[in-house]
């Protein structure tokens, strides 16, 4: 394509090259009056031009980016058809994509990242009031056109996954498009897509400009379900010196519910314009505040008009504190009497003797108990200590079944730990290992059922084979859920309804019998367990 000409663009060099497109850089003869003279053209890749599904993939993205106009968004300027491939020109950035940025520095100042979202904000309420979510928001699809007078201006990019959803008639049931490392939870588990998911993928953009990391590492499986379940370190907690109004901000964007997170990327662009405010204002308080300066050779005596000495200056200003702590506010004079401060020694005091008091018998069960209840398993730690000591200190007491069955809970809870532990340092993939998975992806597309079906198999095929112990215990783990252990199905009304067939063939109603043992049959075709009920 070098060299080549695409309507009034000459093609001068690759600049980018995607699974379904290249993009090239471009000057244009005759320069275009009021257009800059440089553009970055898209061309649709040569072996997808013949497929006319890729071709309207392709132009759908061009409607998008046509129907687009904001100073933080790629410009559109023309497209057109080349020997059989689509093409458009659009503004040329001359600068990094922002995963760029981050590579070379490491991570960026608060500051710079304040800036940036307060930039990207308006380009997401721009698209969303049109329609468009973009649904792969991620540091290489936000470049940083250069600004010699300021931090940069920031430009949105790449509405290729955008335009894939783009039509009405498209169905994507399950689905998960996009970046794993930065998709909201919604994508993670194929469900509707809305505008807080972009806001979401902001939020982790954001965290990553930041810290240097996304919130979330590993595999793509593992991925998909951190952002659904997983819980993040505060930003803050990495870079304290992050102002607390924008740690919130981050955190608030990445709520795994959509609805707590911010209502539109208008509401967003304010709260970020808000805090890009306050601390403008601190600043300039900070710069501007009167500083009060003894320059020993400056000050007088107003009263007597002479200039003082660096003696009686020091003075002065001893005398001047003294007076301050010995006439403070009410509270400060309150603290500076003796009695107050014996009162306040004594209740330290009563408070360390409190604490080493031995806890009698009810009490200790009562806060284990507390503990062991709480769904946080850093808890049980404090509780299987309570339950220790209540054990050591009061050896007949009346708690036993309830402890036990505590510490029962605990084993199984860590033995689940190690056995997940050691799938996920497996080698090769077992066959149980591919059941597993197998599930995890029935569960992906809906299917929990199936899901459900794959791992009672497992468990059962391979419950005596040591090697592939993780894996069994891993898909128990997943059949007990949140709800506690899987249970069998109710097969009453099932075994009622054989009863009723057998009692109308005894009484003659032969066609009555058979249709409901056909009903039977049709409904659990697929359910070798009913099957057998119903043969028996």
């Amino acid at each position: 394509m070098i060299g080549a000409r695409l309507g009034p663009w000459l093609i001068d060099s690759e600049i980018g090259r995607g699974g379904m497109a290249t993009v090239y850089l471009a000057h244009a003869d005759p320069p275009p009056a009021g257009q800059p003279r440089v553009a970055a053209v898209k061309v649709l890749a040569a072996e997808l031009a013949a497929e006319q599904g890729f071709v309207l993939r392709f132009e759908r993205e061009i409607d998008i980016v046509r129907r687009l106009d904001h100073p933080n968004i790629v410009r559109f300027f023309e497209s057109g058809v080349s020997d059989g491939r689509p093409w458009f020109a659009m503004e040329y950035v001359d600068g990094p994509s922002l995963d760029v940025v981050l590579e070379e520095r490491g991570r960026l100042p608060w500051r710079e990242v304040l800036n940036l979202a307060c930039q990207i904000a308006p380009a997401l309420k721009h698209a969303h009031d049109r329609g468009i979510i973009h649904r792969d928001l991620k540091p290489s699809n936000l470049l940083r056109a250069p600004n010699p007078t300021g931090p940069g201006v920031v430009k949105l990019t790449d509405f290729g996954v955008a335009s894939l959803f783009a039509s009405r008639h498209l169905t994507v049931t399950g689905g998960v498009v996009g970046t794993a490392e930065f998709l909201s939870p919604e994508q993670a588990a194929g469900k509707p897509v809305t505008r807080r998911s972009d806001l979401y993928s902001l939020g982790v953009v954001l965290y990553a400009l930041l810290t240097g990391r996304p919130p979330f590492e590993g595999e793509v499986l593992d991925l998909l379900h951190k952002h659904r379940f997983g819980q993040f370190d505060p930003p803050i907690r990495l870079v304290p010196e992050i102002p607390n109004d924008l740690n919130d901000v981050i955190c608030e964007l990445m709520e795994k519910e959509p609805d707590k997170r911010p209502a539109d990327a208008a509401v967003l662009a304010r709260r970020l314009e808000s805090v890009k405010r306050k601390v403008e204002r601190l600043d300039a308080a900070a710069t501007t505040a009167p500083t009060r300066e003894y320059a020993f050779g400056g000050a007088t005596d107003e009263a007597e008009g002479k200039r003082l000495g660096p003696a009686t200056i020091m003075s002065r200003l001893m005398r001047n504190e003294l007076e301050r702590q010995n006439h403070g506010g009410p509270i400060q004079r309150l603290f500076n009497r003796p009695w107050v401060l014996l009162t306040l020694l004594a209740v330290v005091i009563g408070v360390i003797v409190w604490s080493f008091w031995p806890v009698n018998e009810e009490q200790l069960y009562r806060r284990g108990a507390t503990a062991a209840a709480s769904t946080n398993p850093d808890d049980w730690d404090k509780a299987r200590e309570d339950f220790d000591a209540l054990d050591r200190d009061h050896p007949n007491h009346a708690h036993k079944a309830e402890v036990d069955e505590f510490r029962k809970h605990m084993a199984d809870h860590d033995a689940a730990r190690q056995a997940e532990r050691a799938a996920r340092t497996a080698g090769p993939m077992s066959e149980a290992h591919w059941f597993f998975q197998e599930g995890l992806r029935q569960r992906q597309r809906g299917d929990e059922e199936g899901a459900r079906r794959t791992w009672r198999a497992l468990a059962r095929a391979f419950a005596r084979t040591p090697s592939e112990e993780p894996w069994v215990r891993l898909a128990e783990k997943e059949l007990a859920g949140p709800d506690g252990p899987d249970k069998e199905r109710p097969w009453e009304p099932v075994r009622e309804a054989l009863k009723t067939a057998r009692r109308l063939r005894d009484e003659g109603k032969v066609e009555d019998a058979d249709a409901i043992l056909q009903g039977l049959r049709d409904l659990y075709r697929d359910d070798p367990e009913a099957e057998k009920i119903i043969k028996e």
